[in-house]
């Protein structure tokens, strides 16, 4: 998989105090290990593990998407799809 395959339906969420657009397997990944509020928490390691096994072209970009989102819900991030 190329890596501009890793795609998915653009995410806008709350960190901090700015909005972030996230719109590829590695701006979730680079999100959730770089500025993440909670780094100790199921959904975001789930969601961490489901990136990298995308990378290794062992999940597809909208399954990172989802676990995000479910990581995203778990940290209480405004976000909008």
């Amino acid at each position: 998989m190329q890596v501009d395959d890793r795609a998915f339906q653009p995410v806008n969420i709350k960190v901090g105090d700015r909005f972030r657009v996230v719109a590829t397997v590695a701006d979730a990944y680079r999100l959730m290990v770089t500025e993440w509020p909670l780094k100790e928490a199921p959904a975001l390691y789930r969601a961490e593990v489901t990136c990298l096994d995308a990378f290794n072209d062992a999940a597809t970009p909208e399954d990172v998407r989802k676990k995000f989102l479910i990581a995203a819900s778990e940290a209480h991030l405004q976000y909008v799809v």
